[in-house]
């Protein structure tokens, strides 16, 4: 299995956190889209590029207290057709949001029940870009890869922001 790294640039980095942080009416966390481009590493292995932010608008959120954040189907629609459009560019989808602590973070019983279906989704219509899961803690972060025409998941080993501010998100020591 091939080794992955996230790379994205450190305002794109200071923007989501800054939208993922601000309160809802009613949603106890924000939940955005990340577009994203595969390439490749001198090693055999693949560099995730992240890059052009989606904020998800507040009417597009359902009310339910027994998740974090629930998204509407326009949203859903937003991030499908996202992913419709990455064909021609093999660009792909990265669900993102916020757990609202320092260190390392993961996927919530929540998150793993219902976020995997959302991005096999996005990868069933966009079969040649890496779609995702990428989940943000204040200062760290996991992400999770399905790799083009593979629909198999593999945990980022490591999250690069390059710029201010500068970080480096280890996975492969954790």
């Amino acid at each position: 299995m091939k080794r992955i790294s996230i790379k994205m640039n450190g305002s794109l980095y200071a923007s989501m956190l800054e939208d993922l942080s601000r309160p809802h009416p009613f949603a106890a966390e924000r939940v955005g889209f990340v577009l994203a481009r595969l390439g490749s590493l001198a090693d055999s292995g693949n560099l995730v590029l992240l890059h052009g932010y989606h904020s998800i608008p507040d009417d597009q959120y359902i009310e339910d207290h027994g998740v974090g954040a629930r998204i509407g189907c326009e949203a859903i629609t937003w991030g499908m057709q996202a992913a419709y459009r990455g064909r021609r560019t093999r660009e792909g989808v990265f669900h993102v949001h916020l757990h609202g602590h320092k260190g390392n973070t993961g996927m919530s019983v929540v998150d793993r029940r219902e976020l995997p279906e959302m991005v096999r989704g996005f990868h069933a219509v966009g079969t040649e870009a890496a779609h995702g899961i990428l989940i943000l803690s204040l200062n760290h972060g996991s992400a999770w890869v399905w790799s083009a025409r593979k629909n198999e998941v593999v945990a980022a080993s490591k999250i690069c922001v390059i710029g201010h501010p500068l970080g480096v998100f280890d996975r492969s020591a954790a």
